[in-house]
């Protein structure tokens, strides 16, 4: 392993580990995203991160592929720990889920045919 493969790999792991955090950030229930959570974050955050493990795959960094998978899991599961939730959502209020909806319906009354 020469240094030019220690430096992309931690420098992977490390970005990985960033991206894994943030991407579990964000809500995990669907009524609780945003547009904005669905087409920006997520969406750009899921592509960036295959195809970061994809390059690496191409050029043969075999260990910084593992490395980057296992840094996205270790990072989305450090963002779900309630005191780092609450930390992350304090500084970043964009990542706060949207307002639930009442699953009752209000205002639809149906009227008798007589």
């Amino acid at each position: 392993m020469g240094a030019a493969e220690i430096v992309v790999t931690v420098v992977t792991a490390v970005a990985c580990l960033g991206m894994g955090v943030f991407l579990g950030s964000l809500p995990f229930k669907r009524d609780e995203l945003t547009e904005w959570h669905m087409m920006k974050y997520q969406q750009l955050g899921g592509v960036l991160a295959c195809g970061i493990v994809i390059v690496l795959m191409l050029l043969g960094y075999d260990l910084a592929s593992w490395l980057a998978i296992a840094a996205l899991a270790v990072g989305v599961a450090v963002s779900r720990i309630p005191v780092v939730r609450r930390g992350l959502l304090a500084r970043f209020p964009e990542l706060h889920p949207a307002e639930r909806q009442s699953p009752l319906r209000k205002g639809t009354s149906k009227k008798r045919r007589s």
